[in-house]
């Protein structure tokens, strides 16, 4: 009988140890995804992120989807100058707190930062998340963003004068890619035209540059 015993205490002490062992690697496992999915997106937008993980089969190249939504191009005046007279641990330090201060301005007008290209960045609205304003919001964007870097001083005292080009109307977006590395991005006319029109506010003197279509979805509202 107590050999009985005994052996029913050792079966019940395996099947406890091995429920703990099995409790342990889920909440491992758990921890896990969670980091990952975080460090996930600080790399691609979290709307995006959303996307894949609850999208009901593996993302392809060419997937898009057309949507009518804004698109705003904002770079560094004069970046190249200045950019060669910074170390390069200055000057990364300068775009990361000139990128926080820029992003907490997209952010809080619903836009996306689809691309990073350099000192240049590429945000959308409407096109990863719903924005039933996109073009107010765009231009609220632009106009925040003079204000923030005419006020703050980045780096070893700079003012990074942004200029910001801005359109609206149909473009896709999607990923491009192979099947073994995708980019979430938008392309279209849209893209191209706000692209040229950051640009062409070196001509005009300006640094702001919207088209007719995003004033007229914005509704007048703005000067």
């Amino acid at each position: 009988g107590e050999i009985d015993k005994i052996i029913s205490i050792l079966l019940v002490t395996l099947v406890l140890t091995v429920a703990l062992i099995r409790a342990r690697r889920l909440l491992m496992r758990s921890v896990t995804d969670a980091t990952v999915a975080r460090d996930l997106t600080r790399f691609i937008p979290p709307e995006v992120a959303a996307h894949i993980k609850t999208a009901d089969q593996a993302l392809q190249p060419g997937d898009g989807e057309v949507k009518t939504a804004s698109v705003l191009f904002c770079d560094i005046e004069g970046f190249s100058t200045f950019s060669e007279r910074l170390a390069p641990d200055v000057l990364m330090g300068t775009l990361n707190a000139y990128f926080a201060a820029v992003s907490e301005v997209i952010g809080r007008h619903g836009g996306v930062i689809t691309q990073f290209q350099g000192d240049a960045l590429m945000v959308t609205f409407n096109a990863a998340t719903a924005v039933s304003d996109h073009a107010g919001c765009a231009l609220h964007t632009a106009l925040a963003i003079q204000d923030v870097v005419q006020k703050q001083r980045f780096g070893p005292g700079l003012i990074l004068r942004t200029r910001c080009g801005i359109s609206t109307g149909e473009l896709v977006a999607g990923v491009i890619g192979t099947s073994e590395r995708m980019l979430a991005t938008v392309y279209g006319d849209q893209v191209n035209i706000a692209a040229r029109l950051e640009q062409l506010n070196k001509t005009y003197g300006t640094y702001v540059l919207a088209t007719d279509s995003t004033v007229l979805a914005a509704a007048d509202r703005f000067d």
